[in-house]
């Protein structure tokens, strides 16, 4: 039996994203299901709104997901470098460098160009967005408000 219950942890939360809380003791998350993941794959979480940046790594964390944060592109490079992901998440819509340079800047860096970027954004953007995120390297391309059963299969489909 499924109980769905929106994350409200947070004050002032302008996008609601939907936890799915298993409450059968029959199921196994490791059999393909969205139980935790065990291992802690490293995902980096980047984004300029502090809002959606807590509430994406609060709801990766959920799901066992080892998660560091970047507030803009110069950090999420830095600390990329630092110690490489698995994954990273860019929000496409930042001030200075946005996600579609980013992504392209990691998949400059010869120590990141195989590490899966996902682009996410507000604005749906259409086939071109789609198309500029594919030229610069990016995985996928993910619309707000985030699925976050949806977006837990993309993260261990491609931090696999």
């Amino acid at each position: 039996m499924r109980a769905d219950a929106p994350y409200t942890g947070l004050q002032g939360i302008e996008q609601v994203i939907w936890v799915h809380k298993e409450t059968s003791t029959a199921h196994d998350p490791l059999q393909g299901g969205l139980g935790p993941t065990r291992n802690g794959t490293r995902v980096l979480v980047v984004d300029d709104d502090p809002m959606s940046l807590e509430v994406l790594a609060v709801a990766l964390l959920e799901y066992g997901f080892s998660v560091r944060t970047a507030a803009s592109a110069t950090e999420a490079l830095a600390e990329a470098r630092r110690l490489p992901p698995a994954l990273v998440l860019v929000d496409v819509l930042m001030p200075g460098i946005d996600g579609f340079q980013l992504c392209a800047a990691l998949k400059d860096d010869p120590q990141l160009s195989a590490v899966p970027v996902v682009l996410l954004s507000a604005d749906d953007g259409g086939p071109r967005d789609r198309e500029r995120g594919a030229s610069v390297g990016a995985a996928d391309y993910l619309t707000k408000p985030i699925d976050l059963p949806g977006l837990v299969r993309v993260v261990r489909q491609l931090a696999a």
